[in-house]
């Protein structure tokens, strides 16, 4: 997609942070922006204040574990705004603690809202994103968790970011004779309301166990290599270059580098040492 102006775009995760970001962003291109989240009372103020600096924005409701309110988001959004010529399935959760502490029902939330609830939003909105082929992108937010094997303290949301990063190249890959673009936004640390997830995990979810020092000490450690945490309109600030070029990656910034290289070099290693046995 090169020129915006006067299409209709839907952002999941769209009432803070990097989704608001995004929201706003769009919206200065002269998109009709629908402003989706779980949180309809924090999306309706990002959408106020958008229609507040000239532009067109509605806030509609999502869960994205439920493909029903998933499909009921693409009927309102259609009849606001028409068919989405761009997508951003934005919406996730961050969990936080050593992989001894996690339980099970841990792995299925936070992997319903990441990697499922990217499915269903997806789904839903696919036979819109058809019509509009050659005019249609989708904008996937993963994170450098997808391309780094290990961040101590934080296991379970890396792993759902590993699955929804290949299901994200996948779909660009089976997508792309269709007319339809895919894009990666990769954010490293952000300062964003995914530090506080819990707050939407429904009780029978199950709740969060407290992170422990110990857990805290080792992820603080960590952090002081990937580098300090960054504003969501600095993480996105080349993701319009990255839906215009049509980008597979937007990396956010360069901290997270020298991991994914250490990571990516021990893969070689074990290619070379196989090669020599």
């Amino acid at each position: 997609m090169k020129d915006l102006a006067g299409k209709t775009a839907v952002v999941t995760g769209g009432a803070s942070g990097i989704g608001a970001a995004i929201s706003r962003l769009l919206a200065r291109e002269s998109m009709r922006v629908v402003v989706a989240d779980i949180e309809l009372g924090k999306a309706k103020q990002v959408a106020a204040e958008i229609r507040a600096q000239g532009g067109e924005a509605s806030a509609v409701p999502v869960d994205v574990t439920s493909g029903e309110s998933c499909g009921q988001l693409a009927r309102t959004s259609n009849e606001l705004y028409g068919d989405v010529n761009l997508l951003a399935a934005n919406a996730g959760v961050l969990m936080l603690g050593t992989l001894a502490t996690r339980t099970e029902r841990d792995w299925q939330w936070v992997f319903d809202v990441n990697v499922f609830g990217t499915v269903r939003t997806v789904d839903a909105f696919m036979p819109q994103l058809l019509s509009n082929r050659g005019d249609a992108h989708i904008v996937i937010t993963n994170s450098m968790a997808g391309l780094m094997a290990s961040a101590p303290g934080k296991g379970v949301y890396n792993a759902s970011k590993h699955a929804q990063l290949s299901y994200a190249e996948t779909l660009r890959d089976e997508l792309a004779g269709e007319g339809i673009a895919v894009t990666l936004l990769m954010p490293g640390g952000t300062a964003s309301a995914i530090l506080e997830s819990e707050r939407n995990r429904p009780k029978e979810r199950g709740v969060g166990v407290p992170l422990s020092q110990k857990d805290y000490e080792m992820m603080q450690a960590h952090l002081g290599e990937t580098g300090e945490l960054v504003t969501p309109e600095h993480c996105i600030r080349n993701l319009l270059d990255g839906i215009r070029n049509n980008e597979t990656w937007v990396m956010a910034g360069s901290p997270q580098r020298l991991a994914i290289e250490r990571r990516f070099h021990k893969v070689v290693e074990a290619f070379d040492f196989a090669d020599r046995h």
